[in-house]
């Protein structure tokens, strides 16, 4: 909305919202690019959010549009008035109360956009209704749910991100110059998610092998978005990067290991921040990888990515339990590419028995009903803060006698 109001991307206009929040996740920045942080009044300089700005930009012209297109029908929805004070400043296109509702149907819609990209890979192999099956396997079951479609992460994006670029490069075995265009959102996804850097790095491998001769126009597609980012990191932080994309390998380190082990373990079979204890059915994707049953050229690549993104985000961030937030939340960006697995199995379902399909499908369902729950219930999130700040005590998390998604 500062965009959109005043074409400039700090928060000034929000000092109520900015106070109300305890200053969380803002950062004071002068004109010289020396940032400060925490309770400054007044700051000095102007207030930014110290995360990524591809998200906020790309989610802009949606919120936008939601907003305006609000204002055009106010003639009939002025006579409308609900008793929630939310649902009425809803309503009545007041952003600055209705924000959170106006997040998360803007995040429910990039999530819809995610299913149906993935619904249109998986139609290269399945007829239409296995692949819409598996998108609505990927769009109601999984994290992509309880976190992307629920509010803006940094990961709804991404996804949505992840899905095109697998699909362009996928048609590029027919039509070479996808390969090219699929540099855009490769760039993109970097301006969206430090992590997304192995987007890029994969990505970028496979069109040099796979797509040499389209490798010049691949670039320089995602040259323009290059230059536009590191411009503005350079207007705001005097920097080629801001603060939060400065990351350091140090979790690698032979001292770190044991920390290490532990974020790779709670990330993957934890019982408040498992992968494979939110999403069951994805022990069926990891062995497809293993044995490399989804046939295409794309696919070793794709696995390869996905144990880098395991390895590197469970080395790479400190918070390894993902702070306030529901299940396996940093394996969120790579749910599309796990889903995308398990194709092999609706390619062959008639082929396998009553006891694998019925195990499947119970694997399903179990992750349906979690990902719905934490989609839904105030109660998981108080888990966060109850009876101590997850923040506080990440131990919490190998719990079994409190699971998040159980709690009531």
């Amino acid at each position: 909305m500062s965009i959109w109001r005043h074409g400039t991307t700090d928060v000034d206009d929000y000092p109520s919202a900015i106070r109300d929040n305890g200053y969380y996740a803002l950062q004071c920045i002068d004109a010289e690019g020396r940032i400060k942080t925490g309770r400054r009044d007044p700051c000095g300089g102007h207030w930014y959010s110290r995360y990524p700005i591809g998200g906020p930009v790309l989610a802009a012209p949606l919120i936008i549009a939601m907003v305006e297109g609000l204002r055009l029908l106010q003639p009939l929805l002025a006579h409308v008035h609900p008793s929630q004070r939310v649902i009425a400043a809803f309503l009545h296109a007041d952003f600055d109360v209705a924000h959170g509702l106006i997040e998360m149907e803007i995040a429910s819609l990039l999530l819809a956009a995610t299913a149906v990209m993935l619904y249109f890979i998986a139609r290269r192999q399945l007829p239409p209704r296995r692949a819409g099956l598996l998108a609505l396997l990927f769009a109601l079951a999984t994290s992509a749910y309880s976190t992307g479609g629920r509010a803006l992460w940094q990961h709804t994006p991404s996804m949505l991100l992840l899905t095109v670029i697998i699909y362009l490069l996928l048609g590029a075995a027919d039509r070479p110059v996808l390969a090219a265009w699929a540099g855009i959102p490769v760039a993109l996804s970097y301006t969206v998610r430090p992590t997304d850097s192995l987007f890029v790095l994969v990505f970028t491998a496979y069109v040099a092998v796979r797509h040499r001769n389209r490798l010049p126009r691949y670039l320089l597609a995602a040259a323009p978005i290059a230059v536009i980012f590191i411009s503005y990191n350079f207007s705001v932080y005097h920097a080629l990067l801001s603060p939060y994309y400065r990351l350091g390998l140090g979790g690698f380190l032979p001292r770190y290991w044991p920390l290490y082990g532990e974020a790779l373990a709670g990330n993957l079979i934890s019982p408040s921040r498992g992968l494979f204890i939110y999403t069951p059915v994805f022990l069926f994707a990891v062995w497809s990888m293993i044995r490399g049953e989804w046939k295409t050229p794309l696919a070793p690549w794709i696995a390869g990515l996905t144990l880098l993104h395991w390895l590197c985000v469970s080395a790479l961030v400190g918070a390894w339990w993902a702070g306030h937030s529901y299940g396996p939340r940093f394996f969120t960006d790579l749910t599309p590419a796990l889903a995308l697995f398990l194709i092999p199995y609706f390619q062959g379902w008639d082929r396998h028995g009553r006891a694998f399909r019925s195990m499947f499908v119970a694997l399903a369902l179990v992750g349906l009903a979690i990902h719905l729950r934490g989609g839904w219930s105030p109660a998981v999130y108080r888990w966060n803060v109850d009876p101590v700040n997850i923040d506080h005590s990440p131990e919490r998390v190998w719990d079994w006698s409190d699971p998040q998604f159980l709690r009531r």
